[in-house]
């Protein structure tokens, strides 16, 4: 009886450990994924759409649709990596594997190169990007050079 309960133990152990991985994974995965979609806010809203909240006097009150989707998937970004429910590194994998995504994106879609653009705006973009080039390397030499457990 002892040796049966000894080999249930065992063989459930893996089982467990394998779902808690594929939870972690699945979290990094679902990150990537809003991250993208977060991006493509961005890209393909027009900014000259607007959401008009009527007239009070002589003030028209509106705001920016683009910039309301963008604050929207911020808030859908901290709070799914909030409440969704891994360990502490994988949350930690999930917000780089999604500052990554948008550091990248910056780079593939700023135009640096656009003369229509104010030179020292392109600059101050550029050397920003640059800087958070090195915190993505940083994150990235941290989770590549230490023995991490997404337990």
């Amino acid at each position: 009886m002892a040796t049966s309960m000894l080999v249930l133990f065992v063989a459930s152990t893996p089982r467990k450990e394998r779902s808690v991985v594929n939870r972690s994974v699945g979290k990094v995965i679902g990150g990537i994924i809003l991250a993208v979609l977060w991006v493509c806010c961005f890209l393909f809203i027009r900014p000259t759409l607007v959401i008009d909240f009527g007239t009070i006097g002589s003030t028209d009150y509106t705001l920016s649709f683009k910039f309301t989707v963008i604050i929207i998937g911020l808030l859908v970004l901290f709070f799914y990596n909030l409440l969704y429910p891994s360990s502490a590194e994988a949350t930690k994998l999930s917000w780089t594997a999604i500052f990554t995504v948008a550091w990248l994106s910056l780079i593939i879609f700023y135009p640096f190169t656009d003369p229509n653009t104010d030179a020292g705006d392109r600059g101050a973009i550029a050397f920003f990007t640059l800087i958070a080039g090195l915190g993505v390397s940083v994150l990235w030499v941290r989770f590549f050079s230490d023995e991490i457990s997404l337990e």
